[in-house]
């Protein structure tokens, strides 16, 4: 018998990965795609300001212990986990910052009017062919670094 505190939470023998499904999704690890199991009742003992503890309770008591377990797959399930969490620490960081990562993984500055992304820098080839060709009324525009694509504007 699953745990009602945690019903929808499910944890993989074989990885160790631990997700949240509902009723209807199919009961399959989304890390490794082997069978998943409901956290057994014990678990409702952990309050929500435990899950990690929780979650490490599971694995050395459900998971590790497990004929299933697969300790290559388990490592490589972690690193990726992590790699993930330093990606999304990465781009918040990115994000208060005003930048947000490109498909490309260079940084784009998000414009201030319009938030798009599809920015370009203004290299200087192009401030001094916009003076050579306006002279003094390319002042305004020559003290900006960035040109939106979408909304047109210059910052």
């Amino acid at each position: 018998m699953g745990s009602s505190k945690w019903k929808y939470r499910y944890y993989c023998k074989k990885c160790g990965g631990i997700t949240l499904l509902t009723e209807k999704e199919e009961k399959a690890c989304k890390y490794c795609g082997f069978k998943v199991y409901p956290f057994p009742e014990e678990c409702d003992k952990f309050s929500d300001d435990e899950y990690s503890k929780l979650k490490a309770y599971l694995r050395e008591k459900y998971v590790k212990t497990s004929a299933e377990f697969d300790p290559r797959l388990f490592k490589y399930r972690e690193e990726r986990h992590a790699a993930n969490m330093a990606k999304l620490a990465a781009e918040e960081a990115n994000k208060a910052s005003g930048k947000t990562t490109s498909p490309s993984g260079s940084p784009k500055v998000e414009c201030p009017y319009c938030h798009s992304t599809n920015t370009k820098k203004i290299s200087t080839l192009s401030k001094a062919a916009h003076t050579y060709m306006f002279g003094i009324f390319s002042m305004s525009r020559n003290s900006k670094n960035f040109h939106c694509n979408k909304c047109g504007a210059d910052f």
